[in-house]
């Protein structure tokens, strides 16, 4: 039987692992990528609206637990006090047809940051995927589907979605977090990133799930003992109580501040069983993340499988603790998605390709 010109392009492309990359793969993809970035970081900051009230939050007076989240606060504070970006932000509101509100200069750090982080995130799920792809086909979609899945969880939303300054830069964190931790970096580089990530958020504890999972991986096999001994387990530990510890501080430090907390269970179960919220509900991960669980095992690499069970842990702390119609909440895990997907989505058509070559 013959095949399709698209199938044999298929086929050629699978074969091609070593092909040498053209100009739009060096230079016009890399563009293209910033742009759309910039783009997202600039929609996020302009038209989704920041559920905080950033003044109190610089003079250390917001609501717990968002104040206590305050790694942002010294570059925002910072930013008000600057002259340099005072004057650029002075420019942009001259020219007012652009923006559809007035630039603070706390909104040029926050664009800044926001897609630093944005970059970040793009190219460790890129490095990820490199790491455990069979033949590297679908590498230059991987950063344009990290963005789709940005935009989806902090840009796209009907209901309860908002801004928080510390979400962009969680996301960064993370990811440099899995970009060490999947290269086998030092523990004590780990160790530094986790205490900043934690001073910026407390989703930093799962960071050490990933830690534990992926020291047990040798050749391929999951030996459990590893993650007990001192250089893991031991490192996982003091970690642990740093975060306990940084918790207890800040809820003592903060004590006098109005508290907008507490369990949301009931809630989220509500959510769960009203049908027009499911669109919203099911966005996590642009979508994708119905068939990362079913098509789950054709993921070859037993790290990348093993990092997956996270996510029941984290859904499962967010229906407590958070508000579960808030997508934004699984952003930190984007790079693994996204990386997931695309394995799943190359291992699918290496077979259609293989059984096509067999016919």
């Amino acid at each position: 039987m013959g095949r399709s010109l698209t199938d044999s392009a298929v086929s050629i492309a699978i074969g091609s692992r070593h092909r040498k990359d053209y100009p739009p793969e060096t230079v016009i993809l890399p563009l293209l990528n910033l742009l759309a970035s910039i783009q997202i970081v600039g929609f996020y900051i302009n038209r989704v609206p920041s559920y905080l009230n950033l003044k109190r939050y610089e003079m250390g007076l917001e609501r717990m637990p968002f104040q206590g989240r305050l790694l942002m606060e010294y570059p925002l504070r910072w930013a008000h006090s600057s002259s340099t970006l005072g004057s650029l932000a002075a420019w942009f509101n001259a020219t007012n047809m652009w923006f559809p509100r007035t630039v603070l200069p706390e909104d040029l750090a926050e664009a800044v940051i926001y897609l630093i982080s944005v970059l970040i995130a793009g190219l460790v799920a890129r490095d990820l995927y490199r790491i455990h792809s069979r033949t590297r086909l679908l590498t230059p979609y991987i950063f344009p589907l990290v963005l789709i899945m940005v935009a989806g969880s902090y840009c796209l939303g009907g209901m309860n979605f908002f801004r928080y300054v510390y979400d962009l830069p969680s996301l960064g964190f993370f990811s440099i977090g899995l970009y060490l931790i999947s290269r086998k970096h030092h523990p004590a580089l780990f160790a530094l990133l986790f205490v900043v990530a934690t001073i910026n958020r407390e989703s930093s504890l799962f960071l050490l799930f990933f830690f534990l999972a992926s020291s047990s991986i040798v050749e391929g096999q999951i030996v459990w003992r590893r993650m007990f001994n001192w250089r893991f387990g031991g490192t996982a530990t003091l970690l642990a109580f740093f975060w306990l510890a940084w918790r207890i501080w800040t809820e003592r430090h903060f004590a006098g501040l109005r508290i907008e907390s507490g369990p949301g269970i009931l809630l989220n179960f509500a959510c769960l069983l009203i049908p027009f919220l499911w669109p919203q509900l099911v966005g996590i991960a642009a979508y994708t993340l119905p068939t990362l669980l079913i098509f789950r095992r054709e993921i070859h690499s037993t790290e990348l499988r093993l990092w997956l069970w996270v996510f029941p842990a984290w859904f499962a702390l967010m229906m407590y603790f958070g508000v579960i119609l808030e997508i934004r909440l699984f952003g930190e895990l984007i790079p693994l998605f996204a990386c997931a997907a695309m394995l799943v989505a190359e291992e699918r058509i290496r077979l259609r390709a293989a059984s096509l070559e067999a016919v």
